[in-house]
């Protein structure tokens, strides 16, 4: 048995716990992208996605790292979530 607490809205157990930790490696990658931005690098030139030119300040390379570790990783979560609709449980 579950505890009913630790259940979602759609009635999966655990899924507050991976969205927990989804967004606390989201706000950590924003903070080491605010230290970064905070050295000063000479050759620091964030660009998001390849397509998106950020400013090299702070501000610029927090919102860089949290975004494309936001993306990244989403992207893998949603993946395993399609999977694992697709199998029911044994």
């Amino acid at each position: 048995m579950t505890d009913t607490a630790t259940r979602s809205a759609d009635g999966r157990p655990g899924n507050r716990v991976v969205l927990f930790i989804y967004a606390a490696i989201v706000v950590i990658a924003g903070v080491m992208g605010f230290i970064l931005g905070s050295a000063r690098p000479e050759d620091l030139d964030p660009e998001l996605f390849g397509v998106i030119q950020l400013p090299p300040t702070p501000l610029g390379t927090a919102l860089y790292g949290m975004l494309t570790v936001a993306v990244g990783l989403g992207v893998f979560l949603w993946l395993v979530t399609v999977v694992s609709d697709r199998y029911p449980d044994a």
